[in-house]
């Protein structure tokens, strides 16, 4: 007689066994490398952050003239700075009467548009042409924007002010000649700040004489001196004088609030950190 066909209840179990062994290990393989490129997506979001913060910074401290009152305020881990936002050139004769000045918009480079509730301006006066003793920056108030139209018929954008610094006598706009630079800017504050356990850059912006909520920048950051700025004189060494500083220098540290798992890595969260040097303007 022939033997029926199938397994036997001891061939069973082994398979099983030997199934289960195979199922356990491809598990561990796969948290494995889910723990892993989590890991990775950790680690790229702190450079990434760290590397975006680095950038906004110098970006904004390379604008910055310390001798022309930009640096308004400086801290360890603050700093308010006058933010250049436009940069155009006047293209027809300043209104004397009413403080108005139109630049040419084909060469009106910006990072937005003028900003009335926010934005102040710096109009450069020539002066006498044969010295250099006389020429300075008039900062006034920026009041409203209009279309306008430049002497040679070509599109402007017609900057009006409420009163020149210092003064309101709009005469001064008499040596603003054409082809005079006019830069737009706004006074911002960029901190280290906490919210919700958590450590950020953030910004927030003086409108219409009040501050803004903070906003955050970029981060994690780690906590306390997560953003640290250090001012420097022309020797190099640090001052607390900010017509006297000649470049800053921005330390930032990034710091994930998710704990790593990377061969070659200590456990815990992941920290990076990056450091520039800025040499500002006019110093």
């Amino acid at each position: 007689m022939r033997r029926p066909r199938g397994f036997t209840l001891i061939e069973m179990i082994i398979s099983l066994a030997i199934a289960g062994i195979l199922l356990t290990a491809a598990y561990r393989l796969l948290v494995a490398n889910q723990r892993f490129y989590r890991s990775q997506s950790v680690v790229h979001d702190i450079q990434s952050n760290v590397r975006e913060a680095a950038l906004i910074l110098s970006s904004e401290l390379r604008e910055v003239s310390a001798s022309g009152g930009d640096l308004q305020l400086m801290s360890d881990t603050s700093i308010t700075i006058n933010a250049m936002r436009v940069l155009g050139f006047v293209c027809a004769p300043p209104d004397m009467l009413l403080g108005r000045v139109v630049v040419r918009n084909s060469a009106l480079f910006k990072y937005r548009n003028i900003d009335a509730t926010r934005d102040s301006v710096f109009i450069f006066r020539e002066g006498l042409t044969n010295r250099t003793s006389d020429d300075r920056w008039l900062r006034g108030r920026v009041n409203g924007t209009a279309a306008a139209l430049c002497s040679d018929g070509t599109a402007g954008t017609r900057i009006g002010m409420a009163s020149l610094l210092g003064t309101g006598n709009f005469l001064q706009l008499d040596s603003v000649t054409q082809g005079s630079p006019v830069r737009a800017f706004e006074t911002v504050n960029y901190r280290l700040y906490s919210s919700g356990g958590t450590w950020w850059l953030g910004v927030s912006n003086l409108v219409s004489g009040s501050w803004t909520a903070v906003s955050a920048v970029a981060g994690p950051m780690r906590a306390n001196d997560g953003v640290w700025f250090t001012y420097l004189d022309s020797t190099g060494a640090v001052t607390a004088t900010a017509t006297n500083v000649r470049a800053i220098q921005v330390n930032v540290r990034g710091q994930s609030t998710q704990a790593i798992s990377i061969p070659g890595h200590p456990s815990g969260t992941y920290s990076d950190s990056l450091s520039i040097r800025v040499a500002v303007r006019n110093n």
